[in-house]
């Protein structure tokens, strides 16, 4: 398991690496994986490989400087989540309230929270979590644009057009559109991933999650782009529709099974 730990006092870096080091030595007796630990004070240095790790432990006291646009370790995690690609990100609380600030971020869904000092059965409870999440990855895709990288989840992607031959324009939630070399053919193959995109054309394709509106040959994204539906392509949306009303009743149902299966096992 490949381990950052990000932190802007040294000696908070340190503990940590000593603490996830013990951790480390008891998982191997156990006959798991052995951790990798890197340890970060500077934020364009965590930056190169972010996307590397399956743990980021996160805190930042004080700004970099009086005119940095980094003031604390939310500011931190919110330029992790723009390069995408993450999987568990820990904010480590001491002098502020992370769970306050990833409130106000719209990001605490997608955080862990852990207070310093540390306790050894709290990091092992929380090393615990990210591994029962690494069990059950979050599907992500790599998009390579001519300058960026894009690392998607399924309800980042919004749409795509094709604005020449072999370039497509892909748009995502946060506003962000990346260009790409590619046909609408090979980009959908690389989407097959996720069960709520399809092609509406030979030059787009959409997100059904993110239809707006729609009317006879044309759907409006929820970004704001009306885009044309083809003739032969009409009955897509309704056949992934079909497939996510499927997919949610799966779900349900393996969670309803789930749940009566830990009833019978306190009742026994």
């Amino acid at each position: 398991m490949h381990i950052a730990v990000f932190d802007d006092n040294i000696a908070d870096r340190r503990q940590m690496e000593r603490l996830l080091r013990r951790q480390s030595d008891r998982y191997q007796k156990e006959g798991k994986e052995h951790f990798y630990i890197d340890l970060y004070g500077n934020i364009e240095a965590l930056m190169r490989f972010p996307q590397l790790y399956d743990i980021i432990f996160i805190d930042m006291a004080e700004p970099e400087s009086e005119d940095s646009h980094f003031k604390n370790g939310m500011d931190v995690a919110k330029l992790l989540f723009e390069a995408g690609g993450l999987k568990n990100v820990v904010m480590c609380a001491s002098k502020h309230d992370y769970k306050a600030l990833a409130k106000d971020a719209g990001l605490f869904d997608e955080l862990l929270f852990i207070d310093k000092p540390i306790k050894v059965k709290e990091l092992e409870d929380m090393l615990t979590e990210c591994e029962r999440r690494l069990g059950d990855p979050i599907p992500t895709l790599e998009l390579r644009g001519e300058k960026d990288t894009i690392y998607a989840r399924e309800n980042d992607i919004v749409c795509a057009e094709m604005t020449s031959e072999h370039q497509a324009a892909m748009f995502f939630s946060d506003g962000r559109e990346l260009s790409i070399i590619t046909d609408i053919y090979n980009l959908y193959e690389q989407c097959e991933i996720f069960t709520s995109i399809c092609p509406i054309s030979q030059n787009a394709l959409i997100n059904v999650l993110h239809i707006k509106d729609e009317g006879f040959g044309w759907v409006l994204m929820d970004n704001g782009r009306k885009i044309k539906v083809a003739f032969a392509y009409r009955g897509n949306i309704k056949e992934i529709r079909r497939r996510l009303a499927a997919k949610e009743a799966e779900e349900k149902s393996k969670m309803i099974e789930k749940v009566s299966k830990q009833t019978n096992a306190k009742v026994k």
